[in-house]
């Protein structure tokens, strides 16, 4: 061979390996022979220098074999590694390589010994190549124009400043600022929102010690303003001499999927926390923590600056603020808010239904308490919290913006109130009640959750939520064991659940939620969310489950999908009866022909039924179209210009007609200016560019161009077009509605008499 190979071998005894290590000496393999005495040799041995491969025997193997593989794996190195020892079985030898070995070759079996070393060693340099290569400068140029052209995701390239040195045009749309703007004065750092600059500052740190990140996420300013968040892979870019000389990112944007999924995860989302509150609201026995956590967590989820607990006084005059968030140092524990139907906590108790606030500077109802006034509360809302037989007090959220809080920020609102006003019947019951186990269910029972407790296979506690919401009384659900409860489990959940069920008990997992159909008293399925955790309950360990119904949710997922296909079967249907009426008065132009002798007007009548059908036509590919917000230029513009060699009783033998047009996506405004453009320029090529017996062509071609414009071609190799005609100031109607259009579209028109006519028309994309 020409090529030497440095190869490590790792052994415990020189006898045993001489053989093959004149074997491999033979093929003019560089060899040398370790003995390892411990770790810290090996570790000296193997950071040494560069192998290209590492042998051993199997001995050495069980000693050491584990920490080769990880110190290859922690040094990041890319080195074969081959075990040789004695005959073991297909399922032995499949273990060893999945340890991460690359093969075992049998003692008996030698001859495999140098083919496995060649082809190891060339898929390892093979694989280097690449590594080294993918990204090296002159490669990453070529690869990344063509990515810059054809990508729908944001690309950028960095150098080691940080500073952008090229970005594609989907940058530019997305962010709203120009080219200029961003490769002569931006950098990603002046573009990242402040909270989001460490995380890329930790990814660009990778990047730089040449490493691969990826579905990272952080957000950038936009022109306007605006915030749009991103997730983005970034890698290096290697120069020849494998030297990092600059970052490529690759972007996208996450906000075009936070529509309807956005809605419901959030929906999803609050009612876990509600139900993990609740949770925590069973074992929680100092109040004051549970209230100091439902305002934590209220302000994290409404995200709002401050929420409150007010708790009412004895005396009925005053509330006292017992808990909250975002106040004024001091202010919780001491603060009060008067108690009547001028101030928002008094109108609340005294409505008993939610109350909101949009602007508090322009209520009527009542006037801003002192506590809100000092912070420059706006906006906010507030329900009571229930006490035993009267109102503990109010739970409350305010912000210092301008807001109007939804359906759901207020059913959020409530579930925690109460919540909290279950567990204040607790705190009460407390008091009176001794037994730990009568404490439980009072809470329990008072929950507006479903709950069951499962010990020994059976239901030892049901409270009034669950024979609620399954239509059982609590007698039926305690006589259950988990082959009936199974039997009310929908069979394509039950496989799911009783494993979930088996790993919690047996301690696997502390505990899981999930969402599964239940069979109800009265056979009709409802969905549930279920959550299921590892409890000790008088004294063993069983089962505690909380159930809420979700069916009513499902029901509006399904509504809201089913409204989103209603809307655009309506829009479908509005371009529909647009382009009918637009045919009804290109019918009525018709009839009016009948009645038109002068044949100048009938030439008119002509050209606005040719324009009422461009845009007609429009209108026609779009409620055929699955994608209402693409329209297939191609067949548009065939439709178009075969409609005008119809119109004008075009002979197809004696004007040949060619089609260059690029799938560009237009939308309908400039789809509709452009058919215009090219109906009059075609009709025009039509009339006046050939005599009756000519030969000719027309040719239309509409493609982007590398500077990110559009270029619209449409060239007849007739007679030409008249020296002496001004477009810009022409008395033609066909004409000055090109220029104006144009014009509309900050485009520039051009016109070249060579062999025929050429008008070309550019504008920007």
């Amino acid at each position: 061979m020409s090529e030497k190979f440095d190869i490590l071998f790792i052994s415990d005894s020189k006898n045993a390996v001489s053989s093959i290590i004149q074997k491999l000496k033979a093929y003019n393999f560089k060899v040398q022979l370790e003995f390892i005495e411990n770790y810290v040799t090996l570790n000296l041995v193997l950071s040494k220098k560069t192998w290209d491969i590492i042998l051993s025997d199997y001995k050495a193997w069980t000693r050491y074999g584990i920490e080769i593989l990880r110190i290859i794996k922690e040094k990041e190195l890319i080195i074969p590694y081959i075990v040789i020892g004695q005959e073991i079985d297909e399922k032995g030898m499949i273990s060893l390589i999945k340890t991460g070995i690359n093969d075992y070759i049998k003692e008996d079996d030698l001859n495999r010994l140098i083919p496995t070393i060649i082809r190891e060693i060339k898929n390892t340099k093979h694989f280097n190549k690449l590594k080294n290569s993918y990204f090296s400068q002159y490669l990453a140029e070529e690869k990344f124009q063509t990515l810059l052209k054809i990508s729908k995701f944001m690309i950028y390239k960095l150098d080691l400043n940080i500073n952008f040195l090229e970005i594609n045009n989907v940058f530019t749309d997305i962010l709203g600022y120009n080219k200029e703007e961003i490769l002569d004065s931006l950098s990603v750092y002046k573009l990242i929102h402040p909270n989001d600059e460490m995380i890329l500052t930790k990814g660009i740190k990778k990047v730089l010690e040449g490493k691969f990140v990826t579905n990272i996420k952080y957000r950038l300013k936009k022109k306007n303003g605006s915030d749009i968040q991103f997730s983005s892979n970034l890698g290096p870019i290697f120069n020849n001499q494998n030297k990092i000389v600059g970052i490529l990112c690759v972007s996208e944007d996450l906000t075009r999927y936070r529509t309807i999924r956005e809605f419901i995860e959030n929906r999803i989302h609050r009612q876990a926390m509600i139900a993990k509150f609740g949770l925590e609201a069973i074992t929680e026995k100092q109040i004051d923590k549970l209230f100091k956590k439902a305002t934590s967590l209220l302000a994290k989820i409404l995200d709002v600056e401050f929420t409150k607990v007010l708790e009412l006084l004895p005396n009925n005059k005053f509330l006292k603020l017992r808990a909250g968030s975002g106040w004024h140092k001091g202010l919780v524990g001491n603060a009060t808010v008067e108690n009547n139907i001028n101030s928002q906590a008094g109108y609340t108790l005294l409505k008993t239904t939610p109350v909101i606030v949009e602007n508090l500077k322009n209520e009527t109802r009542f006037y801003a308490p002192k506590l809100l006034a000092d912070h420059d509360v706006i906006s906010g809302m507030s329900v009571i919290i229930q006490g035993i037989n009267a109102p503990f007090g109010i739970l409350g959220a305010h912000t210092k913006k301008y807001r109007k809080f939804l359906k759901d920020d207020i059913n959020f609102l409530q579930s925690i109130a109460n919540i909290l006003a279950s567990v204040i019947v607790r705190d009460y019951t407390e008091k009176e009640l001794r037994e730990s186990e009568e404490k439980y269910r009072t809470l329990t029972e008072q929950s507006l959750l479903g709950t069951l407790i499962i010990a020994n296979e059976r239901i030892i506690f049901a409270n009034k939520g669950i024979s609620d919401i399954l239509g059982f009384s609590i007698n039926e659900l305690l006589s259950w064991d988990l082959n009936t409860i199974s039997q009310h489990i929908h069979p394509e959940d039950l496989q799911m659940t009783i494993e979930k069920y088996n790993k919690i008990l047996n301690e696997d997992i502390s505990s899981f939620q999930s969402e599964i159909r239940m069979k109800k008293k009265n056979e009709n399925y409802l969905y549930i969310r279920q959550y299921l955790k590892r409890i000790q309950f008088q004294g063993t360990f069983d089962l505690h489950i909380n159930i809420i119904d979700i069916t009513e949710q499902k029901k509006n997922e399904s509504l809201l999908e089913s409204s989103l296909a209603e809307k655009e079967i309506l829009l479908k249907e509005i371009h529909h009866r647009v382009k009918n009426n637009l045919q009804i008065i290109s019918s009525l132009i018709v009839l009016q022909d009948h009645y038109v002798k002068d044949e100048r007007i009938l030439h008119i009548f002509k050209d606005f039924q040719n324009r009422i059908k461009a845009m007609a036509l429009i209108h026609e590919i779009l409620y055929k179209s699955e994608n209402l917000n693409k329209i297939d230029l191609s067949k548009y513009m065939k439709n178009l210009v075969n409609n005008l060699f119809k119109a004008y009783s075009a002979n197809s033998k004696q004007i040949k007609l060619q089609l260059n047009i690029e799938n560009i996506d237009f939308n309908l405004n400039k789809a509709i200016s452009c058919g215009l453009i090219v109906n009059e320029l075609v009709s025009n090529s039509l009339i006046h560019a050939f005599s009756k017996n000519d030969v000719g062509k027309i040719i239309v071609t509409l493609k982007k161009t590398k500077n990110n414009r559009i270029l619209l071609d449409v060239y007849d190799n007739g007679i030409g077009f008249p020296k002496d005609v001004d477009y810009r100031n022409s008395d033609t109607i066909g004409l000055k509605l090109i220029y104006t259009i144009t014009k509309q579209m900050d485009g520039n028109i051009t016109i070249e008499r060579n062999n025929g006519t050429h008008f070309i028309i550019t504008w920007k994309l």
